[in-house]
């Protein structure tokens, strides 16, 4: 399961956000909060597919994580949302389905992460991991974009900069 690298420029979500201890993160609750508020955020997304973002806080121990949809200019955020941006960065993304989200996480921070030829951002880097998820993602096999952000170049090309 080799990743593809991509580079995205930096977009904006609207979404529910909560910060949670590393570890203790309730990914369930948090897509049941944005639920409640996808009728206002839909008509204004501009690609119609939902992301969960991991905005690591605090050294590593909290993450901030955000459910939404990727929004333009945005005039007024409704109550209990918030507009956050993700800043542009070099990804490695993994394909998975909703049913294997959780082992695909495990092999790459177990296995990948520790061969792969890549760093990783500093603990308090504004940059993000992220998952995106096509419209209608309601099935165990419905396929998800794993988005793990690194640095910009591999670690042998750092060096001989």
């Amino acid at each position: 399961m080799e990743p593809k690298m991509v580079t995205r420029d930096a977009f904006t979500l609207m979404g529910v956000m909560e910060r949670f201890a590393h570890g203790n993160e309730d990914f369930e609750g948090i897509w049941k909060r944005f639920m409640r508020y996808h009728d206002q955020i839909q008509p204004l997304s501009t690609d119609k597919v939902y992301y969960g973002v991991y905005f690591v806080i605090d050294e590593g121990k909290e993450l901030d994580c955000l459910a939404g949809m990727a929004v333009a200019d945005v005039d007024s955020i409704p109550d209990g949302l918030v507009v956050r941006e993700v800043p542009a960065a070099r990804y490695a993304v993994f394909e998975c389905t909703v049913e294997t989200i959780s082992d695909t996480y495990d092999w790459i921070f177990g296995q990948w992460l520790k061969t792969a030829p890549y760093a990783r951002p500093g603990e308090n880097s504004p940059k993000a991991d992220f998952e995106r998820y096509p419209p209608a993602t309601d099935s165990g096999d419905t396929p998800v974009l794993i988005h793990i952000v690194l640095e910009d170049e591999p670690e042998e090309e750092q060096g001989s900069q």
